[in-house]
This record gives structure tokens, sequence and C-alpha cells, in this order.
């Protein structure tokens, strides 16, 4: 009986997201714009510093990052903030900081940003991480 309802529980939040998951990506490039609090969250919760060793996803995920942030920026940042603990934050913060397309506007990003109300702290480390990035071209 104990067994029968941990399936119907599991069944009910639906599968765990792994890491360096190709897979999310895929379904979240296909959607960014219009993507939703629970799909934003499985795309970050694909980050994370494992990930590092594979230069394709590394290089995608650092892509959509940016174009999710730019596109979607009070979702991605409330959905950030909600979901932290459950997240590599450094890793996303350590993403920030280095941009892989040429044409991110990092200052236009960080204007985005600091428009957005969220957890202070977090919006600190973020808006540093950017600076950083802007400061690096």
């Amino acid at each position: 009986m104990l067994i029968f309802l941990t399936l119907i529980v599991l069944q009910g939040y639906g599968q765990v997201v792994k890491k360096c998951d190709s897979k999310v990506l895929l379904e979240t490039s296909k959607r960014v714009g219009t993507l939703n609090q629970k799909e934003i969250t499985d795309f970050l919760l694909t980050l994370g510093h494992q990930c590092r060793d594979s230069i394709e996803f590394s290089e995608w995920s650092n892509e959509l990052l940016f174009n999710i942030l730019d596109k979607q920026t009070e979702l991605a940042l409330t959905t950030l903030d909600k979901k932290q603990g459950e997240m590599e934050t450094k890793t996303i913060l350590g993403i920030l900081s280095s941009p892989i397309a040429d044409n991110v506007n990092i200052l236009s990003l960080i204007d985005k940003i600091e428009k957005v109300t969220f957890n202070d702290i977090l919006k600190t480390h973020i808006v540093a991480n950017l600076t950083l990035a802007n400061n690096k071209d």
C-alpha cells in the first residue's frame, strides 16, 4: 500500500529534473517568451557546476538564460527568488558574469532587473555579476 501511494505522489509531481539535461533546454528554447513558472524552474534546475564539462550544454544554457532574462525578466527573477533553495544559485550567478553571446545588452538587462521587485540581496548579486560581465568587454 505504501509503495502504491508513493507512486501516486511521484506521478503527481512529475519527473525529477536532472542536471545538464539537454531535453529541458530544447523544450525551453522552443517556448522562450511564453514559458510558465514550472518551465523556468525546470530550466534553472538543470544548471549545475557539473555541467561545465559539457561545452555544448554550457553554451546553450548560457544563451538561454540570458534570453529568458531578457524576454521574461520578472517571471525569471521571481522564480529564481522563490526556488533558489532548490537551485545552484552560485552557478547561475557565475553564468551571469560570463555571457557567451555577443548580442547580450547587459546594461539594458540590468535596467530591467532593477525595475523588478524581489529579494534585494539576490538582486544585488545578480546586478553585480552582470556588471562584472559588462566590465569584461
